[in-house]
């Protein structure tokens, strides 16, 4: 009755995979634990991504970076872009 019932449940008792079946455990949590880590600082780097263009930050460098876009756009005369130009010269 023993090699009977030691065929029937896998031959290993309640363990039946052996240190087989908690082998594949382990490497099933690690490559768990390594896609989450992955998934992670993936969305880290995007959320660093998307912080870093905002539209609250200033987009020109200076003053006249300024000045240059107004006359560009014909906010401002020739006249009105050469004194303020001058001004910020000061």
């Amino acid at each position: 009755m023993g090699y009977c019932s030691n065929v029937l449940s896998g031959g290993r008792g309640m363990m039946r995979g052996g240190m087989f079946g908690m082998g594949i455990l382990w490497w099933i949590l690690i490559a768990v634990v390594i896609i989450g880590a992955i998934y992670i600082l993936k969305n880290r780097t995007n959320q660093q991504r998307e912080t870093s263009h905002s539209p609250y930050q200033p987009t020109h460098s200076s003053a006249f970076d300024v000045l240059d876009e107004e006359f560009a756009k014909g906010n401002l005369t020739e006249e009105e872009y050469l004194h303020k130009k001058e001004v910020l010269k000061k």
